[in-house]
């Protein structure tokens, strides 16, 4: 039996909106297209909660929308905190209101929400990320603390308090379903992308295209093939393509220092010239991400430093 809490959801048509709005995790996509996609976003802002249901379906936060929301802080497992401001009722936070208490409902319960946050800067500021489903961890008073669902969403979300060691390898993945599998990789590169910020660590190009990030990729510094971990974004790194190809036939790679070591083959060095690559080596890489318990993990760069050092 899974331990999927959203394919235990009585209400068939809340699981299959539930079902849609995690399939779209970490889509960028226009508010006319999540009109036309998404149950209720053409008529509701702020929290939506459908007709007969006693849960809130997702919440919506919106650039001008008057509430001081903060932004999600991400995990290393992919998962993320975010707090959210309870509406109001004459300037005042209220339980009375139908749609902050389908949230606490669903706090209750256990049962997730999906969580779309508009970003600034894109498309006249009409995009909205898909963050993915939240479950309502606590309320008090006037936000609701939620927390994104991890890489692998049958196991719990981590505490941001006790972030656990980091486990470098997973033999689970010969064992799992393709459509897990494809969960994992989606949610590993959606969540190496908002840790870098959809910069390549390396080069820091970051190319959009309507209003959505193109040729990045999420890399890993144990491979998968060598039953690195999927789970934990400590094992990864976020590259444009081109970089991602040369570091996967270990061209180069990074020290415990995070600073660039270029494989030391003349034909290379030559045809590299012209490459970003040989103008950042000895150089740290210029895009990491913000805090320090979600930088690459010393295990995974030892890893991966003894592999390119067998290369040689």
């Amino acid at each position: 039996m899974t331990s999927d809490p959203v394919s235990r959801i009585l209400d068939p048509n809340l699981m299959r909106e539930l079902g849609k709005i995690r399939d779209s995790m970490g889509l960028l996509a226009s508010s006319q297209k999540l009109k036309e996609s998404i149950q209720g976003f053409g008529t509701q802002k702020g929290i939506y909660k459908p007709k007969g249901s006693d849960y809130a379906l997702w919440i919506r936060q919106t650039i001008r929308g008057g509430y001081p929301d903060e932004s999600p802080t991400p995990l290393p497992d992919g998962s993320w905190l975010y707090r959210y401001t309870s509406e109001v009722s004459d300037g005042k936070s209220s339980t009375e209101l139908h749609t902050n208490r389908s949230l606490l409902r669903s706090m209750e319960d256990h049962v997730p929400v999906g969580v779309f946050i508009q970003q600034e800067g894109r498309r006249n500021n009409s995009t909205y990320e898909v963050m993915g489903l939240a479950y309502v961890e606590k309320f008090d008073g006037t936000h609701f603390l939620l927390h994104g669902e991890p890489i692998d969403i049958e196991d719990a979300p981590i505490n941001e308090n006790a972030i656990p060691p980091f486990a470098p390898f997973d033999p689970s993945e010969d064992r799992i379903t393709a459509i897990m599998m494809n969960q994992r990789r989606k949610g590993f590169q959606t969540g190496l992308r908002r840790l870098y910020h959809e910069r390549c660590s390396l080069c820091e190009i970051g190319y959009h295209f309507r209003g959505e990030p193109i040729g990045l990729q999420a890399a890993h510094l144990i491979p998968v093939g060598e039953h690195g971990t999927s789970k934990d974004l400590r094992n990864g790194i976020l590259l444009c393509n081109n970089h991602h190809s040369l570091f996967d036939r270990y061209l180069w790679t990074f020290d415990e220092d995070f600073r660039v070591v270029v494989k030391d083959d003349p034909t290379f060095r030559r045809s590299a010239e012209n490459n970003h690559i040989l103008k950042t080596e000895g150089a740290r890489l210029p895009n990491l991400p913000d805090r320090e318990y979600d930088l690459p993990a010393m295990e995974a760069i030892r890893y991966r430093m003894d592999q390119f050092e067998r290369t040689q």
